[in-house]
């Protein structure tokens, strides 16, 4: 394959939006081994076909490429049977009901995540079960700096469908981290997390693997610190959006301090919805004797992850 629809494969498999795809890489007239070809680089490709990105997104791309079409005499049947086909592999993928599909990230050759996540926003009570931006621009800043992550143990809070603790840990990325553990306040989170770890370890010893538990912030106390390895970094991607959480999510960061000392950093990512709830934490974390420092986004151009560079996104590096 000639590997003219990368982008374009890239950004169907994680569900980017279908309306910033990169859609001016097709150049029309398209004909039809080419339709063909870009087909079997999207909806076709092996990784879709087992594991089904949610039926909605599918249609969407499909329709915005018909329309790309419109003024073509012949449409592959391919586009009308990828329409048509699928929907009885959906279900069988994920469950009789589609509240769950999946999403693929490609991040060089070799090296991919495959994340079941749920299809909604907020389900089960959570809004843990999808993957959100901050944990991509996070992910992205872990790859750009290994330096930060090489040999720590690393402890990520609300970590929702495990996006981080399985990039930290996939042998393709070498990027020889300690131990990881992700923890949720939400048990179908931490479910979610071992189903998607399992998912990307196929063959990996469970030392390897990344471990997940259930931690309530306002609990951390009672957790079991003692049978895993003394945390060296804590991650955490878009958990403070609601300012009824500050004091536990505060509780259990002097808790892990007052453990480990100033040996100890966050890194904190959040996605910009509203600047005083950001302001208001950063204010806590001072009043609370922490030390905040900026770091710098990845641009686009060096970003490993296809997400939306439009959505302001912060990331701090926190010490005492």
């Amino acid at each position: 394959m000639s590997g003219k629809y990368d982008k374009l494969q890239q950004q169907f498999l994680c569900c980017y939006p279908v309306n910033k795809m990169a859609w001016s890489s097709v150049k029309l007239p398209l004909n039809w081994e080419d339709q063909q070809e870009l087909i079997a680089a999207t909806c076709g490709h092996p990784m879709n076909r087992r594991y089904p990105v949610r039926r909605s997104y599918l249609e969407a791309f499909l329709k915005q490429l018909m329309h790309l079409l419109r003024d073509q005499e012949d449409v592959h049947d391919d586009i009308y049977s990828s329409l048509c086909g699928p929907v009885a592999d959906n279900k069988a993928s994920t469950g009789s009901t589609s509240t769950y599909a999946y999403k693929h990230y490609l991040l060089k050759p070799g090296a991919h995540i495959t994340l079941r996540e749920s299809t909604s926003f907020v389900a089960e009570g959570t809004t843990g079960l999808c993957t959100w931006e901050a944990a991509l621009a996070l992910g992205d800043y872990l790859l750009q700096h290994r330096d930060l992550v090489r040999g720590k143990n690393i402890v990520e809070l609300g970590a929702g469908a495990g996006l981080l603790g399985i990039l930290l840990k996939l042998p393709a990325l070498q990027l020889q981290v300690g131990q990881v553990l992700l923890t949720d306040g939400s048990e179908p989170c931490v479910q979610l997390m071992r189903e998607n770890i399992s998912l990307n370890f196929p063959d990996t010893p469970k030392e390897q693997m990344p471990k997940a538990e259930q931690l309530n912030w306002d609990a951390v106390s009672t957790f079991p610190w003692e049978s895993h390895a003394e945390t060296d970094l804590l991650m955490a991607a878009d958990v403070i959006y609601d300012d009824s959480q500050f004091d536990a999510l505060l509780g259990a960061m002097d808790y892990l301090y007052a453990r480990r000392g100033s040996g100890l950093e966050t890194l904190l990512a959040s996605t910009v919805r509203n600047v005083d709830t950001l302001h208001k934490f950063m204010t806590q974390l001072g009043d609370n004797g922490y030390k905040v420092t900026p770091c710098a986004n990845v641009s686009a151009c060096a970003s490993h992850f296809c997400r939306d560079h439009t959505a302001a996104v912060q990331i701090i590096s926190i010490r005492r």
